[in-house]
């Protein structure tokens, strides 16, 4: 077996999530030799019934790899035309600015997947890019997620401000409690490291900033964890929850 980096993908929940949402891209899918459980054969009748080869693999201990055609990168051209055509009045935009690690910037993809956001925007000469490691721990979220690499994150907040969609950035600092929010709009919730946090010129273009902790013991927390409680907080406010 040998697959090129930008060919493949590993995991259950990566190649779950291609077989629901784009099978069409799966030339073959491998599968350890290893392992003859549950999980296992409900992934090879799921890839069977959609007619895509399974096979057998010796070397792959436990874990089973799709061998897709490869896609492009989404970019700044891509975002504006998504944003621009898309009939969703009141759309969530995550943005990620200054996330090196690979663990965390998989994490919080798989956060905004799950909270529904309607694009995800990464400041991707300040970002880890998509790597094996991201995919892995997106849990799929890679695969689903409407996700653009972006070369200019300043002019990309100028263009969503002129579409009537409001930033909002997170850091420690503020003395603004996200609760204190009305997230019921089009916004743009803009994350960055823990060790820090987003970039100043970043920060300054916000509409809004918040912090995510009123504690006096310990007022930041993990970046993915962040992402996920304002995320779902976006998504409660918006559901009329």
């Amino acid at each position: 077996m040998n697959i090129k980096e930008e060919e493949k993908r590993e995991g259950f929940h990566v190649v779950d999530a291609l077989l629901k949402h784009s099978p069409e891209i799966i030339k073959k899918i491998f599968i350890p030799d290893s392992r003859n459980d549950e999980r296992l054969s409900s992934l090879v009748s799921a890839a069977e019934s959609l007619s895509i080869d399974v096979e057998v693999n010796k070397k792959i201990k436990q874990r089973p790899i799709a061998k897709i055609t490869p896609q492009p990168t989404l970019g700044n051209k891509d975002l504006k035309e998504f944003i621009e055509s898309s009939a969703t009045e009141n759309p969530t935009v995550f943005i990620v600015d200054n996330i090196i690690d690979p663990r965390n910037l998989g994490a919080c993809i798989r956060s905004a997947v799950a909270a529904n956001v309607d694009a995800i925007i990464i400041n991707k000469h300040q970002c880890s890019p998509i790597t094996s490691t991201v995919r892995k721990v997106s849990c799929g979220g890679t695969e689903v997620g409407s996700i653009f690499m972006v070369s200019n994150l300043i002019n990309v907040i100028k263009f969503l401000k002129d579409q009537g969609i409001e930033i909002i950035g997170t850091s420690e600092h503020s003395e603004d409690i996200y609760t204190s929010m009305d997230f019921n709009t089009p916004l743009a919730l803009i994350v960055g490291s823990e060790e820090t946090g987003i970039r100043q010129k970043t920060l300054d273009a916000c509409n809004h900033v918040v912090n995510l902790s009123d504690s006096e013991l310990i007022n930041s927390l993990n970046v993915s964890v962040a992402s996920g409680v304002v995320l779902f907080e976006i998504k409660k406010h918006k559901s009329g929850l």
